[in-house]
């Protein structure tokens, strides 16, 4: 539960400010939107592998990226 202590005299848009970040950062919101409609279990985890593989793709996508491009492949000679 996110809780905002103000302080005497603190502005009340920051307070706001902090609140919304706090929310942000608990992830409350990102839940309820989760949680708005049922979603089958074999959904979530379906989802849950698409997430996966993106995540794999994504990050092979960036090691190759990081060979060298000068190096020459075996058939080039």
């Amino acid at each position: 539960m996110a809780i905002v202590y103000i302080k005497p005299g603190e502005n009340f848009e920051s307070s706001i400010r902090k609140f919304r970040k706090e929310v942000e950062r608990e992830g409350i919101l990102k839940e309820l939107k989760e949680r708005q409609y049922y979603k089958k279990p074999s959904l979530i985890r379906k989802d849950e592998f698409v997430k996966l593989k993106k995540k794999l793709r994504k990050r092979t996508r960036f090691s190759k990226s990081t060979a060298p491009r000068f190096a020459r492949s075996r058939n080039s000679y």
